[in-house]
C-alpha cells in the first residue's frame, strides 16, 4: 500500500508540476508567439517614425516653397515651375501636386495671397504665327497648352484691408517710388485694355504719356527705362509691327498686367477718376470698351 501511495503522490506532484510550467511537458514546442509580437511592434514603430519623417521632410519642403514664392514676388520676377522643382524640391520624392496644395494654403492663411497662373503668351505677330503652323503637330499641341507653368501672388484680401498700411508696396528701393512705380504701369495697363483690340501703336502711347508729361521723364527714372523694366516684369509687351512710314511697335498688355490689373480693377479704377463726375453710362461704356473680356468674367 506505502509503494501505490508513492507512486500515486508522485504522479500528482507530476501534474502540478505541468499545470505550473506547461512549456515543459513531452513533445511540447516552444511559444514563439510573444517575440513575434515584439518583431510586430518594432516594424510598425519603424513604420510610424518613416511616417514621421516624411511629414517632417514635407512640412520643411512647403515652407521653403513659401519663402520661394514670397521670394519672387518682392523682386517681381515670375514663379516658374522648373524653378520650385530645382531649388525647392530637388531630389526630393515629394508630389508637386501636394507641395503645392500645401504651400497655397498656408499663403491663403498666414499671407492672404494666393498662386495664380499666368496666361500664356499669345502668338500675335505673324512670323510668331507662322513659326507655329510650321512646328510639329506634337509641339503645335504643347505650344496650344493652356497651362503656363508660371505663376505669381495675388491678394486675396477684402478691398477694404488693400491699403499701403496693411500691404506695402514690394521694394527694393524705397516704397514712394515702387507706389508710384505700381501707379503708373496701372494708368499704362488701363489705356491699352480700354483701346480697340486691347493693343496700342507705340505714337499713340507716346501721345497719351505726353499729355500726363511723362513722355520722357517719369520722376522715378526716364519713360524709355520704366517701360524696359515693365516689358521685364511681363507688365506689358512690345511687338515690332511695320507700316507705312517703316517699321514700329504695338503694346499690349503682358501677363502679370493681366493677373493684377484685371478687368475689374479697370473699371473700378476708372470710376475713381471720374468720381462723381462720372457720366451715367460710363459702366456700360467701359465694358463695351473692353469687350469680349468683360463677357467672359
Amino acid at each position: 500500500m506505502t509503494s501505490r501511495t508513492q507512486i500515486i503522490n508522485t504522479s500528482r506532484k507530476r501534474v502540478s508540476n505541468l499545470e505550473r510550467h506547461p512549456g515543459q511537458g513531452r513533445g511540447h514546442q516552444p511559444n514563439n508567439h510573444g517575440s513575434d509580437t515584439d518583431e510586430e511592434n518594432c516594424a510598425a514603430d519603424d513604420r510610424g517614425s518613416e511616417d514621421m519623417d516624411g511629414m517632417e521632410d514635407l512640412n520643411q519642403t512647403v515652407k521653403k516653397f513659401v519663402r520661394y514664392a514670397l521670394a519672387c514676388e518682392y523682386q517681381r520676377s515670375t514663379i516658374k515651375r522648373t524653378g520650385i522643382t530645382e531649388r525647392v524640391i530637388g531630389k526630393q520624392k515629394c508630389s508637386f501636386k501636394q507641395i503645392f496644395q500645401e504651400a497655397q494654403e498656408q499663403l491663403r492663411n498666414c499671407f492672404g495671397m494666393e498662386m495664380v497662373e499666368l496666361p500664356v503668351r499669345q502668338k500675335v505677330t505673324l512670323r510668331e504665327k507662322k513659326g507655329q503652323l510650321n512646328l510639329p503637330t506634337a509641339q503645335k499641341t504643347k505650344g496650344n497648352s493652356k497651362s503656363s507653368t508660371a505663376y505669381v501672388l495675388k491678394s486675396i484680401l477684402p478691398p477694404k484691408y488693400r491699403n499701403t498700411d496693411i500691404m506695402p508696396p514690394p521694394s527694393h528701393k524705397s516704397s514712394s517710388d515702387e507706389a508710384a512705380y505700381m501707379g503708373l504701369y496701372t494708368v499704362i495697363i488701363c489705356l491699352i485694355s480700354l483701346s480697340a483690340d486691347g493693343q496700342m501703336a507705340n505714337h499713340q502711347l507716346d501721345k497719351y504719356l505726353k499729355r500726363l508729361n511723362i513722355d520722357r521723364n517719369t520722376g522715378i527714372g526716364t519713360t524709355s527705362e520704366l517701360l524696359i523694366r515693365m516689358k521685364k516684369e511681363n507688365y506689358l509687351q512690345e511687338y515690332k509691327t511695320q507700316d507705312e512710314e517703316g517699321q514700329t511697335s504695338e503694346w499690349r498688355v503682358g501677363p502679370r498686367g493681366l493677373v493684377e490689373v484685371d478687368n475689374e480693377a479697370i473699371i473700378g479704377f476708372v470710376q475713381m477718376i471720374y468720381g462723381c463726375d462720372a457720366p451715367e453710362d460710363l459702366l456700360q461704356r467701359l465694358h463695351r470698351s473692353l469687350g469680349q473680356q468683360v463677357a467672359n468674367d
